[in-house]
């Protein structure tokens, strides 16, 4: 049995069990141990154990594992699959873990046909000591063949990880269609959304898989063309209906749409059919506040909080998100309840001190209660202050919000113009602001200062482009860097300052410095937005400018 990849060969002989690291994951003691004994029959010595998935996320946060076995139930009310998506999506595992999941469900083999970040291989128990060997042969053949373009991905070398990918898909082997998948996501990560759409429609062609079909929506999608997008989507989801990834970017195709109801109805439906996982419960209760059920908001938030109260990936704002919808249903009680539970679970860190004062005091202020709401606010600044601390936008709004309560006109005022600059291309948010002011008594101050701030924003970005197209390089550069170091959460001003440096090398020569900070300004945008339609565009003319001087990206 032999695997190719460009001029090397990878044979079984090649694998060696006992240098292998390898965590097992069950709730089962009994099982744990079974598996331990399994896995030493052809060799490994090296095996740990994890009862849960947070154990699992906490030995993963301080050693890496070659092969991790896990069961798909875990009894903690988690499922191996979101633990899987947890891991990737939090960089705990790389490209070369080999991740096996064990199950006693064969209706599994339907599910993970359809899920968009799926193990590498499953186990239907029971199975024998050399079915596991075979299988976990089989996927280690497989990594090691892809490993040199792993590598060079984890390498930050995406045009030569693409190249390398571009001359294997060429070979017509067994690894053809995983190459298509891979070849496909590099393109799209340097935001050469026609090529990714060449060869997902390649895919399609060849077999309508859902993953090829996800991508072309995807791609429809990034490239404003929503209404197609919707329909694919909505095909996918009728023909794969346990393919979550389908729902949660149908939703955010329709609220690109403005169809804000409709995107709710879908995840609503994702919800019910995967009710755990965390970041779509975020969502739901997003979408349920914007269009006001704030019954649903409720339900999506406790389960946010319920679930996060065990969880690594849980967050202050979760509980201030919850607290907010509460204060809304004039549920006063058991907000500052809330609050008292967050101070709790975060042991009152700096942080969550500031989120729950501020949410504190415009509870009080709704209660009545001015003198605990001046003493709250207080809190709030001063943690604020310590810390240095860097709020959400819905908590910045409502600090705002407190600070007028208060008679701290100025201090709002400055807190939403750092805001609005910070985000004048999100309409959502203008308004957001403008109603701050208005239940302040201020409608029509609010309505001039951010609509200013707005446009002296796109001025500055229109003068940073028209000194480009007049030659200026030099002070297209200086007024977008000036203008990125003073609103650094700015995407579109971030990556306008990107570009007239990356253009300012491409047209007058190499320099250190200006790649440097386009970098910086690059990581900052992806930092906020990983999927900015323009953040793709600057990352690969980052690539080509490295790519045309020679320079290692």
């Amino acid at each position: 049995m032999v695997a190719r990849c460009r001029s090397f060969q990878i044979r079984i002989m090649d694998i060696n069990f006992e240098e292998k690291r390898v965590l097992i994951i069950d709730d089962v003691p009994g099982m744990r141990s079974s598996m331990r004994t399994i896995l030493s029959t052809f060799g490994v010595v090296y095996s740990e154990m994890a009862g849960t998935a947070n154990d699992a996320i906490r030995r993963l946060q301080t050693k890496p594992y070659d092969i991790i076995i896990c069961d798909y139930f875990l009894g903690d009310g988690s499922d191996g699959q979101q633990l899987l998506e947890q891991l990737r999506h939090n960089n705990l595992i790389t490209l070369s873990t080999i991740f096996i999941m064990v199950t006693a469900e064969r209706v599994y083999e339907k599910v993970v046909s359809a899920v968009e970040l799926a193990p590498d291989d499953y186990l239907v128990k029971p199975f024998t000591a050399d079915v596991l060997k075979t299988r976990l042969e089989r996927v280690m053949l497989k990594k090691l063949a892809f490993a040199p373009i792993h590598r060079l991905i984890e390498g930050g070398k995406l045009a030569e990880a693409t190249q390398a990918c571009t001359e294997l898909s060429k070979l017509n082997n067994k690894y053809t269609i995983d190459v298509l998948r891979l070849l496909a996501e590099l393109h799209v990560s340097q935001g050469n959304f026609e090529e990714a759409q060449k060869i997902y429609q390649q895919v399609v062609n060849l077999r309508a898989v859902p993953w090829a079909r996800m991508g072309l929506a995807t791609m429809f999608h990034c490239r404003g063309k929503h209404s197609e997008a919707e329909e694919l989507l909505e095909e996918v989801i009728e023909e794969a209906p346990e393919y979550m990834a389908a729902y949660d970017l149908l939703s955010k195709v329709c609220e690109a749409q403005t169809k804000t109801e409709r995107a709710q109805e879908v995840l609503t439906r994702a919800v019910a059919a995967s009710p755990y996982t965390m970041h779509r419960q975020k969502e739901m209760g997003h979408l349920a506040m914007r269009n006001g059920d704030m019954a649903a908001a409720e339900q999506a938030y406790t389960n946010v909080v319920e679930r996060g109260k065990t969880s690594f990936f849980r967050a202050s704002d979760d509980f201030a998100n919850l607290s907010r919808v509460q204060m809304g249903l004039g549920k006063l009680n058991e907000a500052l309840s809330t609050l008292r539970d967050a101070r709790t679970s975060f042991n009152n860190s700096p942080e969550v001190t500031f989120a729950a004062s501020v949410m504190e005091s415009l509870v009080h202020t709704q209660a009545g209660n001015e003198k605990a709401s001046a003493a709250a606010l207080t809190t709030a600044m001063q943690a604020k202050q310590a810390g240095n601390l860097k709020a959400s936008e819905s908590l910045t709004l409502d600090l705002a919000k407190a600070c007028f309560a208060h008679g701290k006109d100025e201090e709002a005022k400055g807190l939403i113009e750092v805001l609005v600059r910070n985000n004048h291309d999100s309409l959502a948010l203008i308004e957001k602001a403008k109603k701050v002011f208005e239940d302040a008594g201020k409608g029509a101050e609010g309505i001039a200062l951010v609509d200013n701030n707005v446009k002296t924003i796109i001025q500055l970005n229109n003068q940073g482009v028209l000194k480009a197209q007049q030659g200026d390089l030099a002070g297209s550069v200086q007024l977008l860097t000036e203008a990125a170091e003073k609103m650094p959460e700015n995407v579109q001003i971030v990556l306008n300052a990107a570009q007239a440096l990356l253009v300012h090398i491409d047209k007058l020569g190499w320099n250190d410095d200006y790649m440097m900070s386009a970098q910086r300004y690059i990581d900052v945008a992806r930092a906020k937005n990983a999927t900015h339609p323009k953040l793709l565009s600057i990352s690969k003319l980052a690539q080509d400018m490295a790519k045309k001087y020679g320079v290692a990206a």
